[in-house]
């Protein structure tokens, strides 16, 4: 989720930019994304579900990275080419599409790339593929040409990760492993087993990982991180006042109940919400601490503290609850989706007019938005120097064949007129259906 607005110039953004902003995540009790807790008698498809969705990233991820993996063993041959023996509904050409710096990206290997576009999104046939190309701005040709730029930029990172003698320690790939697993709230050997269900290896996920360590090396040595400065930040925080100003942070307990609960299920868990609210009025305990012995959140270890509300997003109900406390407040019971909240406002940020001085902004928001300024800069950066590599090497693009199984005379386009027609038409096919349906309901 986007906790801050960003650059819109920077389209090449990394995943640390998203990355930057998730450390500072809130409790998953509280956000609106998160679907309600699971009773008991879900929790078994819930995990399965959970298992495949991890297997569906994971393997995007690893196939990526395998693809890198084989540009560079190719490379070393002296040759791009990627293309599986057999088991092909279309014609491959043979011949180069491309060299960089002297090394081969076949037209085969290029072909099987855009073919899977094709294949993979059902355009079947000549109009519908064109209808899809026009759609995205492109041609046979300009798709070619910008398939084989991303080969060459594949290739050519891969050439500077060797040139800057980036290495991956075995350890680092096992803790690699271990941080991709403990996303997913699984343990290594889960997650590694339940890749291997899918038919993928362990030594096909190492691989993946030390290539995605090697390329944030040569990042972090080619656009080294740096902190922004004071008037970076102000400026910053200025640009997105409107969004930034008057948010509180605040720290929760959850008394969590189930959304299949029962009147008495939940009348145990409001009581017990306000024994701990009693004893917190009493001064009988610290909030952090009560939070820790009581909350059912995963919040808990870190004295129910989710972090600022303008960073993140709150189910409704918290939200309002929140607004409406000043800091060091604290909240009654207040009942979500999720079960009961005890709610502390532990920070208020607000001025009037502009931030004119850094001591202005609390230092916790501060150093999140330091951190993400300082992320979105080295990615601009890297990309920069990436952009500025590709540019220096001898890149050379042959004629594109005319006879690949991708061509297509681009006259066959469904026009805008067409497509409006066509739906015109389903929708009145749907909607007689829909009336067809009603009456025999109603019969």
């Amino acid at each position: 989720m986007a906790l801050f607005s960003k650059n819109k110039d920077n389209n090449k953004a990394s995943a640390e930019d998203a990355q930057a902003f998730g450390k500072k995540a809130t409790s998953r009790a509280v956000r609106d994304a998160k679907k309600n807790a699971p009773s008991k008698a879900q929790v078994k498809r819930e995990h399965k579900e959970k298992m495949g969705k991890v297997a569906k990233y994971v393997l995007v991820a690893i196939g990526c990275a395998a693809m890198l993996l084989s540009v560079t063993a190719m490379a070393c041959s002296g040759v791009l080419n990627q293309v599986s023996s057999g088991g092909d509904s279309y014609h491959l050409t043979g011949g180069v599409a491309a060299e960089v710096n002297g090394v081969n990206i076949t037209e085969d290997t290029v072909t099987k790339q855009i073919m899977s576009t094709r294949e993979s999104g059902g355009y079947d046939t000549d109009e519908a593929w064109a209808t899809y190309l026009s759609g995205q701005g492109q041609t046979p040709e300009t798709l070619r040409e910008s398939t084989i730029d991303s080969l060459a930029r594949q290739y050519l990172i891969t050439r500077a990760i060797q040139d800057y003698d980036i290495v991956v320690t075995d350890e680092e790939i096992d803790d690699g492993i271990a941080s991709q697993a403990e996303a997913y709230g699984m343990s290594a050997d889960d997650y590694i087993s339940q890749l291997t269900a899918f038919g993928y290896t362990e030594d096909t996920l190492r691989q993946s990982v030390e290539s995605s360590l090697a390329q944030q090396k040569l990042r972090d040595k080619v656009a080294p991180l740096e902190d922004p400065s004071d008037q970076e930040i102000i400026d910053y925080v200025n640009q997105n006042l409107d969004t930034l100003n008057d948010a509180r942070r605040s720290s929760h307990i959850l008394f969590k109940v189930d959304s299949d609960a029962t009147d008495e299920e939940r009348a145990d868990a409001q009581a017990k919400a306000q024994e701990v609210l009693d004893k917190l009025n009493a001064g009988e305990i610290e909030f952090a601490d009560a939070a820790k012995e009581y909350s059912e959140d995963s919040s808990a270890s870190d004295g129910g503290d989710v972090g600022w509300d303008k960073l993140t997003t709150f189910v409704s109900t918290y939200q309002d609850a929140l607004s409406q406390l000043g800091e060091g407040q604290m909240s009654g019971i207040v009942e979500t989706d999720y079960g009961y909240h005890i709610i502390l406002c532990t920070g208020y940020f607000h001025v009037d007019g502009e931030v004119t001085s850094i001591d202005q902004i609390p230092e916790d928001l501060r150093k999140t938005i330091s951190d993400t300024l300082a992320s979105q800069n080295q990615s601009t950066a890297y990309n920069d120097w990436v952009d500025q590599y590709v540019e220096d090497a001898d890149i050379q693009i042959n004629e594109m064949p005319a006879d690949v199984p991708y061509n297509v005379d681009m006259s066959l386009a469904e026009t805008d007129d067409a497509a409006t027609a066509d739906d015109a038409a389903t929708t009145d096919g749907s909607a007689d259906a829909g009336a067809t349906d009603d009456a025999a309901a109603t019969e």
